[in-house]
């Protein structure tokens, strides 16, 4: 067997440069046809490939009471207020957020809806709606509710990406807990006037 220490002094390499010979040495002995390597390579993970999403069922959560609703700041929302049933904050298996947010104008119309953001690809989804006077939820039938679209920021009333970014999302990632979000939410939402 050779030895590299002595090698490495006598032709001045580092420590790297050792280790790059040596595995070179140890490579020159190894005969692989390239029919060998196709398999092998096969069976490797390609962290770049595109990764599938498969999309948990939905359930409808109970129409918001406002004791349980959880106010929260947007930039750039005019006369709009937001907040976030705390009952409906859910994180699905798969890694949907999933929860009920409620807009008010200043002359108290309303809008609920029961929405799903994606922190891996930024995206929303619109499930269903919660009409004036309304016990039950309409479910989003429309092209647009079937699919999910990328969430803006810098825009007006940009609610779901404000979401994602301060309350839901850390990075691609979901931010904990479906109870540590709207922990996360009280502690940080704003006192009425």
């Amino acid at each position: 067997m050779t030895s590299f220490t002595g090698l490495g002094r006598r032709r001045g390499l580092t420590a790297a440069g050792m280790l790059i010979a040596a595995a070179s040495l140890a490579l020159a002995g190894c005969k692989t046809t390239g029919k060998e390597m196709a398999e092998e390579e096969s069976t490797w993970l390609n962290p770049f490939a595109p990764k599938t999403f498969e999309e948990a069922k939905a359930m409808l959560p109970a129409p918001p009471q406002d004791a349980n609703l959880i106010p929260f700041s947007v930039a750039g929302t005019g006369s709009l207020s937001f907040a976030v049933d705390g009952k409906s904050v859910s994180v699905g298996k798969d890694n949907v957020v999933r929860y009920t947010v409620v807009t008010t104008s200043q002359s108290g119309a309303r809008n609920v809806t029961f929405e799903g953001l994606r922190c891996d690809a930024f995206e929303r989804k619109l499930y269903a709606t919660l009409p004036k006077g309304a016990t039950e939820w309409v479910a989003n039938s429309s092209d647009y509710g079937e699919t999910w679209h990328r969430m803006e920021t810098g825009v007006r009333n940009a609610y779901a990406a404000t979401l994602a970014i301060d309350f839901f999302c850390e990075g691609r990632t979901v931010a904990g807990t479906a109870d540590a979000m709207v922990r996360d939410l009280q502690s940080r939402a704003p006192h009425k006037r």
